[in-house]
């Protein structure tokens, strides 16, 4: 965490807007910061084209700092136009040599503020920028620290890497520059792989931007799949030893997924063997892996089941290998692994201390959340680190808001979670969608070395807003908003595009400003992918193959911009639509002088503006007739309105997740049967039991009055019971982990789920239900994610087709003469349709239907 305790930056240059709010955006960063002097002296860099001072580096210096002063070298040159020269101190150096000194805290040692810099804990990267009335010294406890000090210096003078590509760089026009300052910083996390490029991208860029953001770090935390890399190193033994194999299915299960017999004393003693050759080999490793193979595949055979879960199986043999290694006497060495899969639940064992255990966000097995994981790795004494998933492009496609990297509540709400609970590594899987996530892949470096500012969020968005786009600040931050913040997420894809290129159109006509204008035009072509992405979607046949390759030649045409996920989308995933291909001659392998659908040639400006004017033209915002009613959730049955019965409603009570439905108890101590099913789905019955919460309105906490996780996922009925001392409304959650949970309700008992904008329903399959009209009301508006079923009012007249939608959006319907007060009904329906106009509650009856209680109150009829 930083804290400044004497900080006094002063820097005279034209950039002020962004300036006003850099010191905010980067504080220092120890809580033992070290200073020399309680006001700090202004040095003079450089002025009127002419560098004041020199750069002085160590004639001994580690090819990382020589590097590091070369970029400030170069940056202080086209920031103040002065060129400046790197000089070589002598190792008796006395600290009278005026100059900016790059390096090693330890080869300074006459710097100001002699006290050693803080070498406790597991990362020891620290560094000082500190001006003396001759001197500004820029130095670190080892290189890559000395690295992240040069790049946080220049982003305290306003440089920038906002993205991967030259386009989004900022480099300040500054021919004065001073600075008066003293801090000491250090990074909060201690690996900041987060996000980290994805494998096939463009090395050399991510290198770059990952440099220039201080995510790189001394210390590196080996987290990968190992075990099929010991059955590489050790054919022979293995092919000795089948033992050694997990024993699946009675057969011992080979392969480069294969699981150790971790019961083996001989398989345990190879690994051990293998970490500590390992280390031998190369003292200065950090740490080693033992995360084992991907998949299944765990042994079965009695020894195994005996040393306990497959968590404690794994762990036990990390526990081997950090024992072992750490007995060397090399310094102290971590073994990393994966709280990820089967081995995802905590153990029932202890890790040893230096066993570092990278909580996996997705694919956890166990029913658990990801903070129960974390909470329940801690309490085993495991190192905590995180192992997240900015983006995958299957999970996304590249379209706002899907992927956790451009959702910035996520970021700034996670991230610090993590931390205040542990975790001190960080490492993220993500795409090159820098077009849908780039404002949060680049604070989330902001987050991990300081997360206090997820507090400053604010301020480091208008960082970037104002340092990337200038006078067109004002419409990009609506075009940002819409992007990465937007809580109405439930826009149709039109009223997105629609927007998008208005809020384009209106920044590029406030700016001469040509690279603002080239950051632009990036963007109005990620928006045409939107738009022909979404034109592949609703399209059928012929046409959506028209549309795919639309899409296809699209987005290698701009892979140079960074802004999509090129090799994802053409190669490796084909949108997982089996009804599109790409012919033998367009395939990515084919050069592209051979290639149909491949063209490197570059859009032009008048191509980029024609594309944004008839995106304009072919896409209209939605401009709602209908205002949204808002609702309390304070319910009641709604029988009080003494409404005409009605056929029972249908709904699949098989369903996977999260599920929660309001209910009403007649009276104190009420019991609640329900019959349940867990584990529908077979191979996804390692997400532990179901796990059912009754919560009443009468209880002011967010405890559960009762709960019952007794149902384990083997597709055997089984009976819950929950009973409350309250009478009245309650509600009912379960969570079976995503695998499949049937629950069937007892008939005289009401039934109702909440769907607004807010909360949708998560039903599965087709459904018919009801809702309520109330007195008055003149339009039923909503949101619908699916084009599936119909409306129909009190008397069955089919009032509107969502079959005759071009796509999911917002439905609005006239209520006919004496259709208000009345319940209405979706009928043959799939998906959400969350109700925007009137109480967003549906049920199968009348007589299971909760209603609010303003709303019976004012409804009811004597």
């Amino acid at each position: 965490m930083m804290t400044d305790r004497m900080h006094n930056l002063s820097l005279q240059w034209s950039w002020i807007p962004c300036f006003l709010f850099l010191i905010a955006l980067t504080p220092p960063s120890l809580a033992d910061s070290h200073a020399t002097a309680e006001s700090p002296p202004t040095i003079l860099l450089a002025s009127a084209e002419k560098a004041l001072l020199p750069i002085v580096v160590r004639e001994d210096c580690d090819a990382i700092v020589l590097a590091a002063a070369k970029d400030l070298q170069e940056y202080l040159q086209k920031i103040s136009g002065a060129p400046f020269t790197i000089q070589e101190a002598a190792a008796d150096f006395d600290g009278s040599q005026p100059g900016i000194v790059v390096g090693l805290e330890t080869s300074f040692p006459n710097r100001p503020g002699r006290q050693p810099f803080d070498d406790s804990g597991i990362g020891p990267d620290q560094y000082l920028l500190c001006s003396t009335t001759n001197q500004l010294y820029v130095l670190g406890s080892t290189p890559m620290a000395v690295e992240n000090a040069v790049w946080g210096l220049l982003h305290r003078m306003g440089y920038r890497l906002y993205f991967l590509t030259d386009t989004w760089e900022v480099v300040p026009d500054q021919p004065k520059l001073s600075i008066a300052i003293c801090v000491t910083e250090k990074p909060d996390y201690v690996t900041r792989q987060a996000p980290r490029g994805a494998p096939w991208s463009d090395r050399a860029l991510w290198a770059r931007w990952k440099t220039r953001n201080r995510l790189n770090s001394s210390y590196s935390l080996s987290t990968g799949h190992a075990y099929g890399n010991i059955v590489r190193r050790h054919q022979e033994a293995f092919s000795a030893h089948p033992e050694y194999f997990a024993l699946v299915d009675g057969e011992r299960r080979t392969g480069p997924n294969a699981k150790f017999c971790i019961s083996n004393p001989g398989l345990r003693q190879l690994v051990v063997d293998h970490a500590v050759a390992t280390i031998k080999a190369n003292p200065r490793l950090k740490s080693i892996s033992m995360d084992p193979s991907d998949g299944g595949g765990w042994c079965e055979c009695d020894q195994c089941a005996a040393v306990g879960s497959v968590s404690d199986r794994a762990l036990t043999l990390a526990n081997d290998v950090a024992t072992a290694i750490n007995k060397l006497g090399l310094g102290p060495k971590h073994v990393g692994m994966y709280g990820y899969n089967q081995h995802s639940p905590p153990p029932n064992i202890k890790a040893h201390p230096n066993v570092v255990i990278s909580v996996a966000t997705a694919f956890i097995r166990g029913g658990y959340t990801v903070e129960e994981l974390v909470e329940g790795w801690q309490r085993q004494d495991a190192v905590i680190g995180i192992r997240d998933y900015h983006d995958v492009f299957a999970w996304s496609h590249d379209l706002p808001r899907k992927a956790r990297g451009g959702k910035i509540d996520y970021l700034t709400r996670t991230i610090p979670w993590f931390y205040e609970h542990g975790a001190r590594f960080m490492n993220s899987e993500n795409m090159d969608s820098w077009g849908a996530n780039g404002l949060g892949y680049w604070l989330t470096p902001q987050i991990l070395w300081d997360v206090d500012n997820a507090q400053q969020v604010d301020d480091l968005i208008e960082d970037f807003l104002t340092g990337a786009f200038g006078e067109a600040a004002a419409p990009m931050r609506q075009f940002f908003q819409l992007l990465n913040q937007d809580s109405v997420s439930v826009r149709s894809q039109e009223d997105v595009i629609a927007r998008m290129y208005r809020y384009l159109d209106k920044a590029q006509q406030l700016t001469s400003d040509q690279q603002i204008h080239a950051r632009i035009a990036d963007l109005i072509l990620y928006t045409r992918y939107l738009e022909l992405y979404q034109t592949y979607r609703v399209s059928k046949g012929s046409a959506r193959q028209a549309g795919f390759e639309q899409v296809w030649r699209h987005a290698y045409r701009i892979q140079d911009r960074m802004m999509l996920s090129t090799v994802a989308l053409c190669q490796r995933d084909r949108f997982r639509d089996s009804a599109v291909n790409v012919p033998a001659e367009a395939d990515w392998k084919v050069p592209e002088e051979e290639n149909p659908w491949k063209s490197s040639e570059p859009f032009s400006t008048d191509e980029i503006q024609d594309i944004l004017a008839a995106g304009i033209k072919a896409n209209q915002p939605t401009v709602l007739d209908f205002v949204a009613q808002n609702y309390s959730d304070d319910l009641v049955p709604a029988n009080q309105l003494n409404l005409a019965p009605v056929a029972k409603g249908r709904y699949d009570n098989r369903n996977r997740g999260t599920q929660r439905v309001h209910t009403w108890l007649p009276k104190p101590k009420s019991t609640l049967e329900l019959q349940v099913t867990g584990g529908l789905i077979k191979h996804y019955r390692d997400r532990g039991n179901v796990r059912f919460q009754l919560h009443a309105q009468a209880e002011a906490t967010l405890d559960a009055v009762d709960t019952d996780n007794s149902v384990p996922p083997d597709g055997i009925q089984r009976t819950v019971r929950l009973t409350s001392p309250y009478s009245g409304l309650h509600s009912i959650e379960w969570n079976d982990g995503s695998d499949q949970t049937q629950v069937v309700w007892p008939a005289d008992i009401p039934w109702t789920v909440r769907s607004s904008i807010e909360e949708p329903m998560r039903l599965g399959g087709r459904w018919d239900l009801y809702f309520y009209v109330p007195r008055g009301t003149k339009i039923v508006g909503g949101y619908t994610d699916s084009t599936k079923g119909e409306l129909h009012d009190s008397e069955g007249n089919r009032l509107f087709d969502f079959s005759e939608m071009d796509s999911p959006g917002y439905f609005s319907v006239a209520v006919p003469s004496g259709q208000d007060r009345a319940l209405w009904k979706f009928v043959n329906s799939r998906g959400s349709r969350m109700l925007m106009t009137v109480p967003p509650y549906l049920a199968p009856s009348a007589e299971t239907l909760l209603l609010p209680r303003e709303v019976v109150d004012a409804d009811h009829e004597e």
